[in-house]
């Protein structure tokens, strides 16, 4: 359900300073927020924003409506794809796995002094961007738990195949189980490393990517969407800083940004503006087609992931065969209203990075001629990149093992030093 534009009367009910929201230009944005049905959020506290979004921000949520969060099944009998869902390591379909498995009992850690030690004797851009540029605030984190507030679910979903699960080992020893919920889909059933085997239309193959990632989607919307808050989906060489993303969700900008822009609540709204967050591409160098590129990830909240399942996968795209499952997300997207939010900090620094960590290090954009045709008025320089960046691409096998411990354990202080 989207309901329409919001009425004088209820924007003064809701507190919302209108002379802050006119003096950036409120009047040209038109979020889609009319009569709430106050008792269905009744639990929910709200306050106003202190820093309004910014215009660009504002410009894109504005594009959107607000969508009615409450779970409509449209799985039917699960005979047709992209509902069929998943089968068991014995082949009986209907498999729901328990993606509370890894954050419950995660492997033991294995990242001895010894290995630290080692990763830090080498300082390349690695190590410069995940020890000197990146990093997670654990103070905050720890403060946050202390408090028992709740926090953004977050079910993190990757997508692999079977030659490359020991990849998925790795991130279930890194930071797979920082997320609330983890899968791995896969064209296997494997319990020891969360893989799925999920069926889709067509082969499985990367040229088919777009049919697997929509029975992903519809596999977390059908089994997983009213326990979750946001659902991230990247590949095997994906390594993501929980706690950064976790954060982000969890921001005054984000939490105003799914409401509207009008307010910030501490819990869930049945109501939402439907967020699409990553990193932004133009395709073809063209501005006006704009999708979050499928290299770091994306991360859609409750409102996005049901408009896409109930709304936008069954009627576009349905039989198309190819790899581009992310231009194709954004496509659909687009039909409903929906375009990739800004996710760059205050700054403009990137928090999505569609490449490694030694590569944005520092970044120049005549690294790779095809980046500066894609990317969008990207700094250069040590600020390309955010302080609090939340993903990164191409890191797999042993480079995912030791960004973790570069960014998660201290160097020793004696440490001796291989500047490369």
């Amino acid at each position: 359900m989207m309901v329409s534009l919001p009425s004088l009367r209820y924007l003064v009910a809701a507190g919302v300073c209108f002379v802050c929201l006119i003096q950036i230009g409120f009047q040209s944005f038109r979020p889609s927020f009319s009569r709430l049905d106050i008792s269905a959020v009744q639990s929910v506290q709200r306050r106003n924003l202190t820093v309004p979004l910014r215009p660009a921000c504002l410009e894109i949520i504005s594009k959107a409506n607000l969508t009615d969060t409450t779970y409509v099944n449209v799985a039917g009998n699960l005979t047709e794809h992209p509902h069929v869902g998943a089968v068991d390591a014995f082949g009986k379909p209907g498999y729901v796995h328990d993606v509370t498995a890894l954050r419950r009992n995660p492997p033991p850690s294995n990242f001895t002094d010894e290995y630290i030690a080692e990763q830090c004797q080498v300082q390349d851009d690695d190590y410069k961007m995940l020890k000197q540029r990146v990093s997670v605030d654990m103070d905050y984190e720890n403060e946050r738990l202390r408090s028992g507030e709740r926090r953004p679910r977050i079910l993190c979903m990757i997508y692999t195949y079977t030659p490359s699960h020991s990849r998925i080992k790795n991130i279930r020893e890194t930071w797979g189980p920082k997320c609330d919920g983890f899968f791995a889909a896969s064209d296997s059933a494997d319990p020891f490393v969360d893989s799925v085997n999920l069926t889709h239309q067509g082969p499985e193959s990367m040229n088919n990517m777009w049919q697997k990632v929509r029975s992903m989607w519809s596999y977390a919307y059908d089994n997983f969407y009213e326990s979750y808050d946001w659902f991230h989906i990247g590949g095997d060489d994906l390594f993501l800083i929980v706690e950064n993303l976790r954060r982000y969700l969890e921001s005054d900008e984000i939490q105003a940004a799914q409401n509207g822009g009008l307010f910030i609540s501490n819990g869930p709204e049945r109501m939402q503006v439907p967020l699409y967050l990553g990193k932004r591409f133009r395709f073809g160098g063209r501005i006006r087609t704009i999708f979050n590129t499928g290299g770091p990830g994306y991360t859609l909240n409750r409102a996005a992931l049901k408009l896409l399942v109930v709304d936008g996968l069954p009627h576009h795209y349905v039989h198309d065969v190819t790899s581009a499952e992310d231009i194709r997300i954004a496509r659909v997207f687009e039909k409903l209203g929906v375009y990739p939010y800004e996710t760059r900090d205050e700054n403009g620094g990137e928090r999505y990075h569609h490449y490694s960590p030694a590569f944005h290090y520092d970044f120049r954009l005549n690294k790779i001629s095809w980046l500066s045709t894609v990317m969008i008025d990207p700094l250069e320089g040590l600020n390309h990149s955010s302080p609090h960046s939340v993903a990164f691409h191409y890191v797999k096998d042993d480079d995912m093992r030791r960004a973790y411990s570069l960014l998660y354990h201290d160097c020793p202080a004696d440490n001796t030093v291989d500047k490369r």
